[in-house]
């Protein structure tokens, strides 16, 4: 929380002092234009996933194992990043308040993003010396969807006549799917899987910046956004089959622990008509 004041702190505070300097370096004169009163629009452009994922599978049995078998179990272990960019648009609504060249404004916006996608651990050369390496197939994998996000901002900015240069930030919110499974098994029905999943609506936050240019009732923009869209956590305990009472005994006793915190960019262009 002290992170998130202090970064908003910051904005906000590029929002006040770097767009006056800006402003006198480019040589704009003072705001003639009047920004206050509502608006509505649209939103369209780019988003890029910045989304972690972290695996960690641990012995939880009573027995003392071997260090083989704790570095193979260790070897599950897994970190990836999701990468994937995607489009995304929606609509937007807010208010300004226009003191002197000094601008605050409200904005809420809700959006459709696209991310469908999987990824992958290779797991292969653990699950292979539980089970006969010669038949064995093996692959952990999360599956990930967050289709929708919105968020409610403050905005604080300097204007220079129809030119108008601002920081934002607030409450971001977002909806996510999490499935995750690690599924090995071989032509003898042998098997190990671990499957776990977290969905649902979460809240987070968002700080950005962008710039916005009216033309009597309408205004185009260009906004930047980082959203943290939240964590999600999920667990999962081991379903064996291995032919052997030890093994079974042994992997039957692996949990499985996950986290995603699911965040993104935007670049995005504006539309909006004030009223």
């Amino acid at each position: 929380m002290k992170k998130l004041l202090l970064a908003s702190c910051t904005v906000l505070s590029l929002g006040l002092c770097a767009p006056a300097a800006l402003a006198g370096d480019l040589g704009l004169a003072g705001s003639t234009y009047d920004w206050s009163g509502g608006y509505v629009g649209l939103n369209a452009g780019a988003a890029f996933n910045t989304t972690k994922f972290r695996q960690n599978y641990t012995y939880a049995g009573q027995d003392v194992l071997d260090q083989d078998t704790l570095d193979l179990i260790d070897g599950l272990d897994s970190t990836a990043d999701a990468g994937d960019t995607g489009f995304t648009g929606g609509v937007l609504a807010g208010y300004n308040w226009q003191y002197a060249n000094f601008v605050i404004g409200a904005e809420a916006d809700f959006n459709y993003l696209g991310f469908d996608n999987t990824v992958k651990n290779n797991v292969s050369d653990v699950m292979s010396q539980v089970l006969p390496p010669e038949n064995t197939i093996a692959s952990d994998k999360i599956s990930y969807q967050t289709n929708s996000y919105g968020t409610l901002r403050a905005r604080l900015g300097y204007a220079a006549n129809n030119v108008l240069i601002y920081g934002t930030g607030g409450l971001a919110y977002g909806k996510t799917k999490i499935k995750q499974t690690l599924e090995a098994y071989d032509d003898a029905g042998d098997y190990a899987t671990w499957k776990g999943q977290d969905e649902g609506w979460k809240a987070g936050w968002t700080l950005g910046g962008g710039i916005e240019y009216a033309q009597g009732r309408w205004v185009l923009g260009a906004e930047y956004l980082y959203v943290d869209l939240g964590t999600y956590d999920w667990g999962s305990k081991a379903d064996v089959s291995l032919g052997d009472d030890t093994l079974n005994a042994d992997w039957g006793s692996v949990k499985e622990k996950g986290k995603a915190d699911v965040s993104i960019n935007v670049a995005r262009a504006t539309i909006k008509y004030r009223f």
